[in-house]
């Protein structure tokens, strides 16, 4: 029995490519570009990855759909306050709070718009709570954050301070199961 149905697919249309490579990995543009968050303004922020050889490249790009580079920030690479190591995705709260996880760091780091540190949250493990290499990260309407735990096969939900609320799934191929 199928549960497909013959439904219209959307066509999408390309409008534009935006921004610029930095080949030099110390200035204006972007290195390996791994995820992007629009801000309520519509600016476009631009998560650079890179590796430890390269982690100057390690920074959040600012641009608009005009083309226009608005200017990048960073507190640096490693696992001090606002520093990234190995992040992999960004999301915006509904105060305009931008939350980016960092799989090494175990954590979720916490800017305002402009670019200024203001907290992190997140514990390296494996029980309720702890985190053991969060990638994917979703926020809701009332400010819940939802998080891809890769390593530990499940999602967590938190609140935007950290607070766990509830996770689901585990290890595995089976129904409720992620791998």
């Amino acid at each position: 029995m199928s549960t497909e149905t013959d439904t219209e697919r959307p066509v999408l249309e390309y409008v534009k490519t935006i921004g610029i490579t930095n080949a030099a990995f110390n200035g204006r543009g972007f290195n390996n570009p791994c995820d992007t968050a629009v801000s309520s303004d519509g600016r476009i922020f631009v998560l650079n990855r890179c590796d430890p050889q390269r982690a100057a490249a390690v920074r959040i790009g600012i641009c608009n759909l005009e083309e226009e580079y608005l200017g990048e920030f960073s507190n640096g690479y490693g696992s001090k306050d606002g520093q990234l190591m190995l992040p992999v995705a960004l999301a915006f709260d509904s105060k305009d709070r931008l939350h980016i996880t960092d799989e090494y760091n175990h954590r979720v780091t916490v800017y305002d718009s402009s670019g200024k540190f203001l907290y992190q949250w997140g514990q390296f493990g494996g029980d309720d709570g702890q985190l053991n290499g969060p990638a994917g990260i979703a926020i809701d309407a009332d400010d819940n954050v939802y998080l891809a735990d890769q390593h530990n096969h499940r999602v967590q939900k938190f609140d935007s301070r950290g607070g766990y609320l509830l996770g689901w799934g585990e290890f595995g191929s089976g129904e409720g199961q992620i791998n």
